[in-house]
């Protein structure tokens, strides 16, 4: 595609969210104007976002540095696991947690959104962190839809992940005691984590909801505009017959004027 059509879609995601179909459509007219078909196909095939993840794009251009830092602490925090996982302190995990926490929390708080949108918005962020497509999706300002990590909580589990390993040698009961009671106590065992086959599936429930109510919001703004388009047919359809309604009574009242004359004129002669 070429680079102003790019642009031009650029244009389109940067803009207001009630405005994103209308100027959709208008770019789609303008391009096969230009016999630019196959590209206004694929304009033809975007797809609204969601109010939050409308959210989301705009954070991308009103506080680019500020998403270009949350996309590098999640490049540091994938980085900071790998490093756990080779025997590295769990402090340093935590340390990369807590600050892309700090940073989806303050992004978060600047978002053009409030009440449930902007807990949207939220978890958007969080699952930016740790899951690489959300953050290259968040990245590229065209989000469609919302994300979510791990029941919305995917940095508190690193971050509580970081302490329970940190705190994992001093859990266990001094010899003594453990004589002193006769017999060795179990050590205690973090709560298990998530079944990842479940949060792979409220993910897909998650993502398939989205998608059919940015759907929804698309064919309601559709209709809207059909409906817009009718009414303003049937007020012109209206203005017309009002017009024609008064050229009749008009050449009504000339005619009985002239067949009154006509009259008139037969009565003299006889």
């Amino acid at each position: 595609m070429p680079a102003q059509d790019d642009d031009a879609i650029d244009a389109l995601y940067a803009g207001a969210f009630e405005d994103f179909v209308p100027a959709r459509d208008a770019l789609v007219k303008e391009l096969r104007a230009a016999r630019q078909r196959d590209e206004a196909a694929a304009v033809r095939k975007l797809a609204k976002p969601s109010r939050a993840a409308w959210a989301v794009n705009r954070l991308v251009r009103s506080h680019p540095d500020e998403v270009e830092a949350l996309v590098e602490a999640g490049e540091t925090l994938a980085a900071s696991q790998e490093q756990l996982l080779e025997g590295a302190d769990p402090a340093v995990l935590r340390a990369a947690a807590e600050a892309a926490r700090a940073l989806v929390d303050a992004l978060a708080g600047q978002a053009e959104a409030d009440g449930p949108t902007r807990d949207k918005v939220r978890a958007t962020l969080h699952a930016a962190t740790v899951d690489p497509e959300v953050r290259a999706a968040v990245r590229s300002g065209r989000l469609t839809r919302e994300a979510s990590a791990s029941g919305f909580g995917g940095l508190e589990a690193l971050i509580a992940s970081g302490h329970g390993q940190a705190a994992a040698p001093s859990r266990k009961r001094p010899a003594a005691k453990r004589k002193a009671r006769g017999r060795r106590a179990p050590e205690e065992k973090p709560p298990p984590g998530p079944d990842p086959r479940e949060v792979r599936r409220l993910r897909d429930a998650l993502r398939r909801a989205n998608e059919a109510e940015a759907d929804a919001e698309s064919e309601v703004d559709g209709a809207r505009r059909a409906l817009e388009q009718v009414e303003a047919t049937i007020t012109a359809r209206r203005r017309d017959l009002e017009d024609a309604e008064t050229t009749l009574a008009a050449a009504r009242t000339r005619r009985e004027r002239a067949e009154a004359a006509a009259a008139a004129l037969d009565a003299s002669q006889n």
